[in-house]
C-alpha cells in the first residue's frame, strides 16, 4: 500500500531541508492513511565537507511502490517522480504521494522547464513529450531520429538554458543489431528530429544525463561501464571531444556502472550508484568528495524543495530525501 505525508511534515521538510514487478497499487485517498510522513529513516554516515554533515537525517518520503524514478523538482519546489511499472507520475504535495498522471506510457526520467512544462522520456513510446500537468495536454517533442529511425527506450533528460532537450536511449537488455542504437540525443524543445551527439563502444548503455550550471559541459553516466564522460557543448546538438570525468569504483557488480545524477549551482556532482546504494559526491573537477548511503538501492536523485537544498532520491520501492548545506539546484 502506498502512503503519504502529511502537510505539516511536508513543510517541515522544505523549510530545513528495468525490470520490476508488473504492477503497482493505486494510491489511496489522502482520509484514508495516517499522517506519519515523511519518517527519519536513517543518518548520513560520513561527512563531505560543506556539502552533508555525518549524522543529518535521511526521511523517507513514501514507499510500496514498484520501482521509482525520474526525480524533478518543479519551479515552486514541487517534487515529482516516476513509478515505472505502475505507469504513473506522482507528485510529493502537502497531501503527500498523489497520482499527478496516469497512463504515462512508460515514463522514465523527467525534467521541468523554467515556466513549469514538464518534458519526460515515454519509453513505452519510444518518444520526448512536454505535458502541461494543469491543463492534462501532451504534445509530442521528438519521436524519430534524423535519420527517420526510432529512438529506442529514451531514459534521461535535461534541458539547457537555450531551449534543447539532450536525453539518453541506452541498449540494456536488448540485441543491438535489431534496436535502435546506444546513443545521446539532441533535439529543440519546441519539436524536431533528434540529432545523434553521442554513440560510442567507451560509453555503454548511457543513462543519467545532466549539466554544467553555465551549460556548457554535459554530463553522461553510462550504465554498463564505469567511465562517466564530460563534453564540452560547442553548440545547439553540437558536443567536442569528451573526456572521462571520473571512473566508478569496480565492486562486486564491476560492469554496473551509474544512474541517473544532479548538478548543484556549485557545480558539485550527485550521481546514483546502485550497486554500492549510494549517491557518490564529485567536485565541479570530478574529485570524489564522499557518499551518501540510503535504504535501498538509488535509482536517481534531484534538488529541490522550498530553498533547492533537499536532495531527493528515487530509490527501488521507496523516495528520500537529505538536506544539503551551501548548495541549491541547477
Amino acid at each position: 500500500m502506498l502512503t503519504i505525508a502529511s502537510a505539516a511534515a511536508f513543510l517541515l521538510l522544505a523549510s530545513t531541508a528495468q525490470d520490476a514487478p508488473p504492477a503497482a497499487e493505486p494510491v489511496k485517498p489522502a482520509a484514508t492513511l495516517p499522517a506519519k510522513w515523511p519518517v527519519k529513516d536513517s543518518v548520513a554516515g560520513e561527512d563531505i565537507p560543506g556539502v552533508v554533515a555525518k549524522g543529518t537525517p535521511i526521511y523517507k518520503w513514501s514507499e510500496g511502490h514498484s520501482f521509482t524514478e525520474g526525480p524533478a523538482c518543479a519551479p515552486d519546489g514541487t517534487m515529482y517522480f516516476t513509478d515505472i511499472p505502475a505507469n504513473a507520475v506522482i507528485r510529493l504535495d502537502p497531501m503527500g504521494a498523489q497520482v499527478a498522471l496516469k497512463d504515462s506510457k512508460g515514463m522514465n526520467g523527467l525534467f521541468f522547464a523554467k515556466d513549469g512544462t514538464l518534458f519526460g522520456c515515454q519509453a513505452g513510446e519510444q518518444r520526448i513529450v512536454a505535458v502541461d500537468l494543469a491543463k492534462g495536454e501532451t504534445r509530442v517533442v521528438c519521436d524519430k531520429r534524423t535519420d527517420g529511425g526510432k529512438l529506442g527506450k529514451v531514459n534521461d533528460l535535461v534541458l539547457d538554458r537555450s531551449g534543447g532537450v539532450w536525453f539518453t536511449a541506452p541498449v540494456i537488455g536488448r540485441k543491438r543489431d535489431v534496436s535502435a542504437p546506444d546513443a545521446v540525443y539532441f533535439v529543440p524543445a519546441e519539436g524536431g528530429d533528434a540529432v545523434e551527439v553521442v554513440r560510442s563502444d567507451k560509453v555503454n548503455a548511457p543513462n543519467g544525463i545532466h549539466l554544467s550550471p553555465d551549460s556548457k559541459t554535459l554530463y553522461v553516466v553510462p550504465y554498463m561501464s564505469l567511465e562517466m564522460m564530460a563534453y564540452p557543448i560547442e553548440g545547439p546538438g553540437k558536443l567536442g571531444e569528451g573526456k572521462v570525468f571520473y571512473k566508478i569504483p569496480s565492486g562486486t557488480r564491476q560492469t554496473i556502472g551509474g544512474d541517473g545524477l544532479t548538478v548543484d549551482t556549485r557545480g558539485n556532482v550527485y550521481v546514483a550508484i546502485p550497486a554500492r546504494a549510494s549517491v557518490f559526491v564529485l567536485s565541479p573537477e570530478g574529485k570524489p568528495l564522499g557518499m551518501i548511503r540510503f535504504p535501498e538501492s538509488p535509482s536517481n536523485c534531484a534538488l529541490g524543495g522550498k530553498d533547492g537544498r533537499t536532495l531527493f532520491v528515487t530509490a527501488q520501492k521507496g523516495v528520500y530525501s537529505i538536506d544539503v548545506e551551501g548548495a541549491r539546484s541547477r
